[in-house]
């Protein structure tokens, strides 16, 4: 009977201590896969202003700008359907609510360009490059977050 109750008592705190050891793994896997997110989202914000301008001034880059917009719109729909450890709830529905504002301003951005017109205070007006950076205010609490 001792002998069962150890091997319960080790069995539990195996398990327990498994959980505990995946629930970290999940955080830093989260954190690592936010941050690549977010220094993605910087570099969109620092390159759309230029793309932009050169769609506007050449017909030619305006592929360019809709494959960068396309592509930042697939990157935060995958980031929306990451699943973040308990302690990164918060943060996670903040970069939602950033993303969503992002892809209603993706989603605009894409309309005008299909009706082939770019005009520079249109998007501007879109306030895509604003959220993107809004964003980058998260990346202090995921670093936290990390440690």
């Amino acid at each position: 009977m001792k002998k069962f109750l150890i091997l319960i008592s080790f069995s539990f705190f195996t398990l327990t201590g498994c959980g505990i050891l995946e629930e970290a793994n999940n955080s830093l896997t989260y954190v690592d896969e936010m941050t690549d997110y977010l220094n993605e989202a910087e570099q969109f914000a620092n390159d759309l202003p230029a793309l932009m301008e050169n769609a506007a001034a050449d017909s030619s880059s305006i592929p360019e700008l809709e494959t960068r917009l396309i592509d930042m719109k697939n990157e935060i729909k995958e980031i929306n359907d990451l699943n973040p450890p308990k302690l990164a709830d918060d943060i996670h529905q903040k970069v939602e609510r950033y993303n969503q504002q992002a892809l209603e301003g993706i989603d605009r951005a894409l309309v005008e360009i299909d009706k082939g017109e770019v005009q520079i205070s249109e998007i501007k007006n879109l306030e895509i490059v604003n959220t993107f950076n809004q964003l980058q205010d998260i990346k202090g609490n995921l670093e936290n977050l990390g440690q």
